[in-house]
């Protein structure tokens, strides 16, 4: 027998010790630091390092923390990717925030984030399957997430997984630079009947 499961659509087989579940009040400080240590990793040469080298968790937390005092599911929430009892990952979703899109009918994944060293070995793609599967639950019809237009390794994960750009894009104010965003779309199947 193996020691892992079949990557989702295609991607490396994720070991049997990870899994996916809802994240809880006490898991904010991890997803702060995923979410900087991810940052820091992904996106030198994309913004300024000087932006990347300046991230703190601890200035994280508190929109974290808030972020997770609000979850509403089945709609709003918090995915975490454990493996091995660590966090690894997280995916928060939510109604579509776009002026243009029905909150009632489409989903958003605001963020999707793994720590380093999880990258590349198919806990990613079981995240967004997750998401995607909650989203559908949730009764959203289509479902939305915003990429850095320069982030091509992020832009390949999403193309291989179903989602593509909608032609929307926005110029995003980070303070001390802008960047642009470009909006992916995924339409989600009808959850089965009984």
């Amino acid at each position: 027998m193996g020691s892992g499961v079949s990557g989702h659509d295609g991607w490396p087989a994720v070991p049997l010790t990870v899994k996916v579940r809802p994240a809880v009040p006490t898991d904010a400080k991890d997803v702060a630091a995923i979410h900087v240590r991810s940052w820091q990793a992904a996106y030198p040469g994309l913004i300024p390092q000087d932006y990347l080298d300046d991230l703190d968790p601890a200035d994280r937390l508190p929109a974290w923390q808030a972020i997770f005092s609000a979850t509403d599911w089945p709609s709003a929430g918090t995915l975490l990717l454990v493996d091995a009892g660590e966090t690894v990952g997280f995916c928060h979703l939510s109604p579509s925030r776009d002026a243009d899109t029905d909150p009632r009918t489409t989903g958003e994944v605001q963020s999707i984030y793994l720590a380093p060293e999880a990258w590349g070995r198919g806990g990613g793609a079981l995240l967004l399957g997750a998401a995607v599967d909650r989203l559908a639950e949730a009764g959203f019809s289509s479902a939305v997430l915003w990429v850095l237009r320069e982030n091509d390794r992020a832009r390949r994960f999403y193309d291989h997984l179903g989602w593509g750009p909608d032609g929307t894009s926005k110029l995003h104010h980070w303070g001390s630079f802008d960047a642009t965003d470009l909006r992916y779309r995924r339409y989600l199947p009808p959850e089965p009947g009984p």
